[in-house]
């Protein structure tokens, strides 16, 4: 998926990414990310690839976890639905996240695979029904990366960009229908990695606290973009 997501970023227009040296190669790490288009995902991923964060399951061969690093994202079940990008999620091992006993078991693979030191990806804002006029801030998170992060002792990379709707917005087809003309409008998306909130920081907080924390920190790296 990340060779994938680099052709289609190169598609949709042009992306930058800073902060790539605070990127995690090795577990427990969560890594959040805010979400404002089912678009951000190949600018994102894009830039997590070439800074050598690759969308798989861990390959165990020489470098990994040093020189390299594997991340499987947190995604809605309808991606594996779609025609398209069913088979590139499946392929990249993102875990699917539906409603009620779905969503449940979907945060307990995330965090069994922190367990096992793993890299997990989401965008803990779960959707992106964002409002158009809106700024395009991060929205309220909801509590999977808390729950994730209190449950296994992981650091949290808060990673944000703007503003991946100029590639797209609204449902995945729309998304997909506006992002067939940023080939003529060649849209620039800036994307930052911030500094990892370590487990001594969240430690004894309340999982509304964890979320508050992460939330903060996320909108903070956002902030240092759409100023």
């Amino acid at each position: 998926m990340g060779p994938v997501a680099v052709g289609l970023s190169a598609w949709l227009g042009s992306h930058e990414l800073s902060g790539r040296e605070l990127l995690p190669f090795a577990g427990p790490a969560i890594v959040a990310v805010n979400h404002t288009s089912i678009a951000d995902t190949p600018p994102v991923i894009a830039s997590l690839y070439r800074a050598g964060l690759r969308p798989s399951r861990r390959c165990g061969k020489p470098g990994c976890g040093r020189t390299h690093g594997h991340i499987r994202f947190l995604a809605t079940e309808t991606l594996f639905r779609h025609p398209i990008l069913g088979p590139l999620v499946r392929h990249a091992d993102f875990v699917p996240v539906g409603q009620g006993r779905s969503a449940m078991a979907a945060l307990q693979a995330g965090i069994d695979a922190l367990r096992r030191e793993e890299i997990i990806g989401i965008y803990p804002e779960g959707d992106v029904a964002v409002d158009l006029s809106s700024d395009g801030s991060p929205r309220t998170f909801r509590t999977g990366v808390g729950r994730l992060a209190l449950e296994t002792g992981a650091a949290i990379v808060p990673v944000a960009h703007h503003d991946a709707r100029l590639y797209g917005t609204g449902t995945v087809s729309e998304s997909l229908r506006t992002a067939a003309t940023s080939v003529f409008r060649r849209p620039r998306i800036r994307i930052r990695v911030g500094p990892s909130i370590q487990p001594a920081e969240y430690a004894g907080r309340t999982l509304h606290e964890t979320v508050t924390l992460v939330h903060e920190r996320v909108t903070a790296v956002w902030r240092t973009l759409a100023g």
